[in-house]
């Protein structure tokens, strides 16, 4: 690490800038640009930081940051094997309810079958003039062939369309997490830049979707069906949509991860 560091060091020097025109340039703040230079990542919130900030760094430098990384991510490597790696296990699926439902629906149809058996059965004595006719109630509606019958009102209630809820369920210095019940099966996550710029670590559904530098005016739009990990260089930079609900944004200049899942 302290060669990649010295590296970056000289080329500010030879470009005669400080570690506060870096800072301006990509919103890093300068104990973490001096920790890239001295080599020292133990300050860093996280490894997935360090090798960001080395290629914000670098671009800010007007080098190649993807070149760069490429060139030291040995160096990478060696401290992620120490960092255990989160294991998701899917759930099983529960079938029983939708057992128990198809077992109430194929009782209902038979009932209802049966019913209108009886309706039939009985309809067809009376034409054969083998049963009476009941009394008819004068308050109820005619069903004698030849008579007006008024057809029952039809409901102009309007239907409401399912809406997609976020709430939030916890909240750290570093992590925020949301759960989201979405009103489909998968739900979007937009990403606007109002702010000046920012740098992105973003996984969907546990893969990598997208790494780097975004800069005002830019958005990104994501369909996720599970859940979607979001890494901010510059939070007070970034707005979140999901499925048309804004996410408050916020006023932290430290790297923040969003969490959004089912």
């Amino acid at each position: 690490m302290k060669e990649l560091g010295e590296f970056l060091k000289s080329e500010r020097i030879k470009k005669g800038m400080t570690l506060e025109e870096i800072q301006e340039i990509t919103k890093i703040r300068t104990r973490y640009l001096k920790a890239i230079e001295d080599g020292d990542f133990s300050v860093m919130p996280a490894l997935v930081y360090a090798k960001g900030f080395v290629k914000s760094y670098a671009e800010a430098l007007g080098l190649d940051g993807n070149e760069l990384v490429k060139k030291y991510e040995y160096l990478f490597q060696e401290k992620e094997e120490a960092i255990p790696k989160k294991i998701y296990r899917k759930k099983p699926i529960d079938f029983s309810p939708f057992f128990l439902a198809l077992k109430k629906m194929v009782i209902a149809v038979l009932i209802i079958g049966i019913i209108g058996y009886g309706f039939y059965y009985f309809f067809s004595q009376v034409k054969k003039g083998l049963a009476p006719l009941p009394e008819q109630n004068h308050n109820e509606v005619s069903t004698i062939p030849g008579e007006k019958t008024t057809p029952p009102q039809e409901s102009n209630a309007p239907q409401l369309a399912p809406k997609t809820s976020v709430e939030k369920v916890a909240e750290s210095a570093k992590r925020i997490e949301y759960k989201i019940i979405p009103a489909g099966e998968n739900y979007r996550v937009e990403i606007n830049i109002p702010g000046e710029k920012c740098w992105f670590s973003i996984k969907v559904d546990g893969n990598l979707a997208y790494e780097g530098l975004m800069t005002k005016d830019m958005f990104k739009t994501f369909e996720v069906k599970d859940d979607i990990s979001i890494l901010m260089g510059y939070p007070p930079a970034v707005k979140i949509i999901v499925d048309g609900e804004e996410l408050p944004i916020l006023d932290t200049p430290s790297p923040v991860t969003i969490d959004i899942h089912k």
